[in-house]
């Protein structure tokens, strides 16, 4: 279909601003898929000189944390404004990009499996270890196509009103309904529920991978009608809010929300479930490698400390821990105490199993 005149002239106003600094990328990409014309952009075209850095998470209030924590030491150090879109860099949405020729972002925040999946696929760029200083973050979080940025995990949190004096302490509590009735509630997404059913059916957590799916389904299968599946972190809020479950298998940075709320609101680090998220790079991303200058700087531990205190996120850099005090200790995945019996989600397994496993959930959760 053909260009009209309005359109390329609209596109010329907007190209000439995006030049002069007027606008940044994400608005002028905005304004050329209004006019239709996004799919014959090439970035490079515009973009010799580097002037920002476009990095996308999950949205909501991981946008101003983000930007504090890493965009603003970024800049102060460079001048390059960092830009935070909140759109969700699904690998669906990644893979479009790519194949359309019409990347926008430069850094994406998805996690260590993500990073593998689309590697796996060629569509990032693997690290640029001469620039990224992988010595930065802890062992196992630096990896080709990822490196981890943050680190959080799933845990056992329950309402302290409800489950008496006896509070629960692994994930065999969470299967005894007789010693603490009531709903329960897991995620509907699988990275994390399958291995928490299986620790509860003694399961050694060296012995967790590859996962005996079957006898996970056995020992949920009786528990179904008391669990309610969450979908999003808000929701699994929510049902504790409104008093619908008594515990759940959530995240814990949802679970830190909760108790700064209400501090009946709790959970045990026994048994919890270790999640690395991590920077991936698009290919043919707008600003080249200047991206990994400013991977380079997130993992440094002031930024990664401000992150921890804004939202719960633990940092990856094993140096964070001298910067905190007790109470960041107290809501860190990593510091030593929380950490003794931890489990290591493998992004390995699930970047080669997910796609079939999630159905398979999917399929034995909606009996």
């Amino acid at each position: 279909m053909s260009v009209n005149r309005f359109s390329q002239d609209a596109a010329q106003v907007a190209l000439e601003k995006f030049k002069s600094g007027q606008i940044n990328r994400r608005s002028f990409m905005t304004a050329l898929a209004g006019l239709g014309l996004a799919a014959t952009f090439k970035p490079s075209a515009a973009s010799a000189e580097v002037s920002e850095i476009v990095i996308c998470n999950w949205g909501g209030a991981a946008l101003e944390a983000f930007e504090k924590a890493y965009g603003a030491p970024f800049t102060d150090a460079t001048g390059i404004e960092v830009v935070v879109d909140g759109a969700g860099p699904s690998t669906g949405a990644v893979r479009a990009m790519v194949e359309s020729k019409n990347v926008i972002w430069d850094a994406t925040d998805g996690g260590m499996v993500d990073a593998t999946t689309l590697g796996a696929g060629g569509y990032i760029e693997p690290i640029d270890y001469s620039i990224v200083d992988k010595s930065l973050v802890g062992e196992g979080l630096a990896a080709e196509y990822g490196i981890c940025n943050y680190t959080f995990s799933n845990v056992l949190a329950y309402d302290a009103t409800k489950t008496g004096e006896t509070a629960p302490t692994s994930w065999a509590d969470f299967f005894d309904l007789k010693k603490y009735p009531g709903k329960r509630t897991m995620c509907k997404w699988i990275q994390g529920q399958l291995e928490s059913v299986l620790l509860a059916d003694g399961v050694k957590p060296e012995d967790m991978y590859p996962l005996d799916v079957d006898r996970a389904f056995a020992k949920l299968e009786p528990l179904l009608p008391e669990i309610i599946f969450w979908e999003g972190g808000a929701q699994s809020q929510q049902l504790f809010r409104d008093g619908e479950v008594v515990m759940g298998n959530i995240w814990h940075t949802r679970a830190n929300l909760l108790r700064k709320e209400n501090p009946d609101f709790t959970w045990t680090w026994n048994q919890n479930l270790l999640f690395a998220s991590a920077w991936s790079v698009p290919k043919g991303n707008p600003a080249g490698k200047k991206v990994f200058d400013f991977i380079n700087s997130s993992l440094q531990p002031e930024g990664q400390v401000e992150l921890l205190r804004l939202m719960g996120n633990g940092p990856s850099n094993p140096k964070a821990l001298e910067l905190m005090t007790e109470e960041d200790k107290a809501v860190y995945a990593l510091a030593p105490e929380n950490a003794k019996n931890n489990l290591p989600v493998s992004a390995a397994y699930y970047a080669e199993n997910e796609a079939e496993l999630q159905n398979r959930f999917l399929d034995f959760i909606s009996r």
